[in-house]
């Protein structure tokens, strides 16, 4: 496998990190960067790039997953990141089920661009028909993905949709993934194989 290869993996690898990491942040603490929000759930919206970097606007976009992934990948706070590689291994076999499901995916690929159309920023309101879209679509498919955290903040309307809208994002990302070559056992397997390819790209 070649370096540019390794590469794209690693920026879908890191898309989808980003998006559950701040998931989890906002279920646990009702906060976000809204700066990386607004760049994973814009990337919802592109679906034909002609690079993968052009998903996420360049790396940039994916600092904050690039940065907790190196931290994964290298075993540090290992604890700590438990629950999110729970959480991207659900995602990814949560696409796979996704690819063999038409109807799904045709729903939700013009539900997408209906609310890229209406809407020309990130804003609340963006997110709402973002997470109205997931639940009317993914969140029928079993094994549903929950994510836990305060009873405080997932009783919030706004976190709510942020995290579903963060999930849809997480979805992209892994489609993008098993795209470029990506597979689960190369989590385990090829980890320092995607450490120099984000090293490369940092």
């Amino acid at each position: 496998m070649t370096d540019i290869q390794w590469e794209q993996r690693a920026i879908a690898l890191a898309g989808l990190v980003q998006a559950i990491h701040l998931a989890i942040n906002g279920a646990h603490t009702g906060m976000m960067s809204q700066d990386s929000l607004e760049q994973s759930v814009r990337s919802v919206f592109v679906q034909s790039p002609d690079s993968i970097l052009e998903v996420y606007g360049g790396t940039r976009g994916i600092r904050l997953g690039m940065n907790v992934l190196s931290e994964m990948l290298s075993g540090n706070r290992q604890n700590e990141h438990a629950d999110l590689l729970r959480y991207c291994l659900a995602v990814m076999a949560l696409e796979r089920l996704l690819r063999r499901k038409p109807g799904v995916l045709t729903e939700l690929g013009q539900g997408i661009d209906q609310i890229g159309a209406r809407y020309a920023d990130i804003d609340d309101e963006c997110l709402a028909a973002l997470a109205n879209l997931y639940q009317q679509t993914i969140s029928h498919l079993e094994p549903r993905i929950r994510i836990s955290g305060r009873r405080n903040h997932l009783g919030n309307g706004a976190v709510i949709h942020r995290i579903r809208a963060l999930l849809m994002a997480a979805i992209r990302a892994a489609v993008l993934w098993h795209q470029v070559g990506g597979r689960r056992w190369q989590l385990l397997l090829s980890r320092g194989a995607m450490q120099r390819a984000l090293g490369h790209l940092s």
